[in-house]
């Protein structure tokens, strides 16, 4: 089951944006794998790369939060060090044990916890910020009315 990128994750950021579409196409290369029981030959590059271009991207919206003096940098970007934390930690258990099912399976939950943690609500209030401070409306998840209806 893929997880679909859907245009009211973006941050209105295009390069933001076009790095998370990124993650979520790698992401779901690895759960298409794990599906055809193929997640033992995958995980280790999947570890590796969201390891490599986590580095970028954290760096990239970090200095865009700053920039746009984000309120909340700190709290985000410790979300981004206990992320790359785990992916860390993820890479030496594979390192040490190798791709057992465990490892799979846990590689598979911290990166699609991370997702729905990070990007939908996270990074979603950076573009709410981004948004306001623009003047405009944020497309927000289909099942968020965010219409004020009026009797």
């Amino acid at each position: 089951m893929a997880i679909e990128w859907e245009e009211y994750l973006s941050v209105g950021v295009e390069r933001i944006d076009n790095q998370h579409k990124e993650i979520f196409r790698r992401i779901n290369s690895l759960m298409d794998a794990i599906n055809q029981g193929e997640g033992s030959l995958r995980v280790a590059d999947a570890v590796d790369f969201m390891g490599e271009y986590i580095a970028t991207h954290f760096h990239d919206e970090e200095l865009f939060m700053s920039e746009a003096c984000y309120a909340a940098l700190d709290s985000h970007r410790k979300e981004h060090e206990k992320f790359s934390q785990d992916v860390t930690m993820l890479k030496k258990r594979i390192m040490i044990d190798g791709a057992t099912k465990m490892n799979i399976l846990k590689t598979s939950q911290v990166m699609i916890s991370w997702l729905v943690q990070h990007i939908l609500v996270t990074d979603k209030a950076l573009a709410h910020h981004l948004s306001s401070s623009r003047g405009q409306e944020i497309n927000s998840p289909p099942w968020i009315n965010t219409k004020k209806e009026t009797i």
